[in-house]
């Protein structure tokens, strides 16, 4: 019979931790994994964060091994000479990590990237760390994901970047991995960009002039340009703009598409975007005036804000967004054209 087991800790890295619990009704007390044949010490740990975060992880190997009536672990007998593990868990992921970070990908996908890496590898034991990677079941791995499962968009998000990083290793040694496949897949609710009516486009925009113009700015530009306002608006700078600031010219890696990609400006944009322009040294950013744009997420936090406001007007409905302005573009030239080509190669 045993307790669960609860971690005893301060604030005070001079003071030790440890994890307690109750066994056959005698008080036990672990302040590292040497009972487990783990190196875990989390009282050696330079920060109040690290040490909680070892603590957790001393707690979770204690309840595992109290529930499998595995503690305390018998003493490693040491062998000879070491195995050698060909494919080691944690060596091969973070290099299939660290090849995906050096490759052309979005800052948002690298940075999910290295979450679920980072998530995963504190989840994994010290024994599944250094094991081959083929032997990580699907049962371990649905354990892993059951973290996540406030949502079925959220899990499935997770489950598809735990997967690339799981297929990259299994590249690296010419063996495919199956173990994430074959977890269970979840119903993901779509939420689309929902494109604006006509009649909402001017009050929007109106709005958004009177009180973000940076944020209204953003929006005409995606719009009238069809650009991503994320990684492509908010970057733009005074060099991106030519013949009279009449074009928007990108270079290969300042798009999506890898290729460059030259947008005309409408007149209605030009007579807004003229003024700064004319203010703006070449490398200053048309948002920021200066050399540093603003940060990633700058519009996410200033459309919500805009958005809620918006909102108890009546001038925005649900999951319109700032992307709903590219997909109401895109929506009009197809009514218009009836050409997806044309709205392929315009997009």
């Amino acid at each position: 019979m045993f307790t669960e087991p609860k971690i005893v800790s301060s604030n005070d890295l001079e003071t030790r931790s440890y994890v307690t619990f109750y066994l056959n009704k005698k008080r036990v007390r672990e302040y590292n994994g040497n009972c487990l044949n783990l190196t875990l010490n989390p009282n050696r740990a330079e920060t109040i964060t690290e040490r909680n975060k070892l603590l957790d992880r001393l707690r979770y190997e204690l309840h595992k091994a109290l529930e499998t009536e595995a503690y305390p672990a018998s003493k490693l007998i040491p062998l000879e000479k070491p195995i050698d593990v060909i494919n080691p868990t944690e060596a091969l992921l973070r290099e299939a990590l660290n090849k995906k970070l050096e490759s052309d990908l979005s800052k948002t996908y690298k940075r999910n990237l290295r979450l679920i890496f980072n998530d995963f590898i504190s989840f994994l034991t010290d024994s599944e760390l250094q094991t081959d990677i083929a032997s990580i079941s699907t049962v371990r791995i649905e354990k892993f994901l059951t973290k996540y499962k406030s949502s079925g968009t959220y899990y499935m998000n997770k489950r598809r970047d735990l997967g690339v990083l799981f297929s990259a290793a299994g590249r690296m040694i010419d063996q495919t991995l199956t173990s994430v496949k074959k977890t269970e897949s979840r119903r993901v609710k779509a939420r689309l960009h929902k494109a604006y009516d006509k009649e909402q486009l001017k009050p929007i925009l109106t709005y958004l002039k009177e009180n973000n113009y940076n944020m209204y700015l953003c929006c005409l530009i995606t719009y009238s340009c069809w650009l991503r306002p994320h990684e492509e608006v908010r970057l733009l700078s005074r060099q991106h703009f030519r013949n009279n600031n009449s074009k928007i010219h990108l270079s290969g890696d300042e798009n999506k598409s890898l290729k460059v990609r030259v947008v005309y400006i409408p007149d209605y944009v030009q007579l807004e975007l003229n003024p700064i322009l004319a203010l703006l040294d070449k490398n200053q950013n048309i948002f920021s005036h200066a050399v540093k744009p603003f940060n990633d997420a700058y519009f996410n936090t200033q459309w919500k804000r805009a958005w809620n406001k918006m909102f108890d007007k009546g001038l925005v409905h649900v999951n319109q967004t700032i992307y709903s302005f590219r997909h109401t573009a895109a929506i009009d030239v197809f009514k218009r054209t009836k050409d997806v080509y044309l709205l392929q190669q315009m997009i």
